[in-house]
């Protein structure tokens, strides 16, 4: 039987309401803190579970085992030593931290802890983005030469995510999941250019307020695997409703997939290969709660004292590296 688990959550915004339900149908016991006590309690009476005035009462709390940071990235890093510094294990929200030096300090802090790390990259547990991650490993559809990824939404939705100064914009909110996928199913980066760097809307209504986003809200890479594969990524905050696709061209086949239910998801083989017929195979994949199913993996390394394979501390000190590139050259392309 597995032990019931007590996980605290700093931070109570948007992410937090994904967190809390998913964590109590996983039979664990929540308490959530904020910096402002106001937004704990308002969370902590809709999911009906304890809150505490402060984040370091949270800390201070020895019968929690694990933290789930669900703050604006620029708090990640001071938030992540805090959590080991208490000896929890900690869940966090991507970004890890704001830059790649803070995400080097956060991993050497981690070793030789005991204590389990894991990052918010939740399109990895998604059926179809896993079955394109088989079909790589197993050669169904050959050698891979070049892919395309795009990930796009239309913002607005809280105004730090529009500032680029508190960690926000279309890299860091939304291509960061995609670059995590190509990493995840091509390996590390030979080359990368920014190609397109620009905040489109640059006057928005975010909470109820106009502001001025200084924040890119389109972004188009180019990047070169060491394995040879030509990827381009493109992520925005301007597409009316949300979008996703990836597509994988091969030497044997392809794949045309997404996370959304009603987009078409093909593997189309020149010849049969296993289960697949030649021509196009179309997939449908079950529905899945990926916050509940990411957690119940980050839940699982803590009761097995294993170390994450997914999502881990090292795979984003990779990312952020490239991350800090791609906005360099960009802000150099946009200047």
């Amino acid at each position: 039987m597995n032990k019931e688990l007590k996980i605290g959550i700093i931070g109570c915004g948007k992410q937090a309401y994904k967190h809390v339900p998913a964590l109590r149908k996983l039979g664990c016991t929540v308490i959530v803190a904020d910096e402002v006590e106001a937004a704990a309690k308002r969370l902590a009476d809709e999911y009906d579970v304890r809150h505490l005035h402060s984040v370091q009462a949270l800390l201070d709390d020895q019968s929690i085992a694990a933290v789930s940071i669900c703050t604006p990235t620029p708090s990640h890093y001071s938030l992540i030593k805090d959590v080991l510094k208490a000896g929890k294990h900690f869940f966090c929200e991507k970004p890890m931290t704001g830059t790649s030096r803070e995400a080097e300090a956060t991993l050497q802090a981690l070793e030789g802890t005991q204590l389990v790390g894991m990052v918010g990259y939740l399109y990895r547990f998604h059926p179809a983005f896993e079955l394109a991650k088989d079909l790589l490993q197993e050669g169904t559809i050959g050698r891979p030469y070049f892919a395309t990824f795009r990930l796009g939404g239309r913002g607005s939705h809280r105004i730090w995510k529009h500032q680029k100064g508190m960690g926000g914009g279309a890299v860091n909110e939304m291509m960061v999941h995609m670059l995590d996928l190509v990493l995840w199913y091509f390996g590390p980066i030979a080359h990368v250019q920014t190609i397109l760097f620009d905040t489109v809307l640059k006057d928005r209504e975010v909470e109820g307020k106009r502001i001025e986003a200084d924040a890119e809200d389109l972004a188009l890479v180019y990047l070169e695997t060491e394995s040879g594969v030509k990827v381009i990524c493109e992520s925005d905050l301007i597409t009316p409703s949300y979008m996703n696709n990836i597509e994988i061209q091969a030497k044997k086949g392809s794949l045309l997939t997404s996370i959304l239910d009603y987009f078409p998801s093909l593997v189309y083989c020149k010849e049969p290969r296993g289960t697949y017929q030649m021509g196009n195979n179309v997939l449908h994949f079950p529905k899945v709660n990926l916050f509940e199913k990411q957690l119940l993996y980050f839940l699982d390394c803590i009761r097995n004292h294993t170390d994450p394979n997914l999502n881990t501390v090292r795979e984003s000190v990779y990312l952020l590296k490239l991350i800090d590139e791609i906005n360099q050259q960009g802000v150099k392309t946009n200047g």
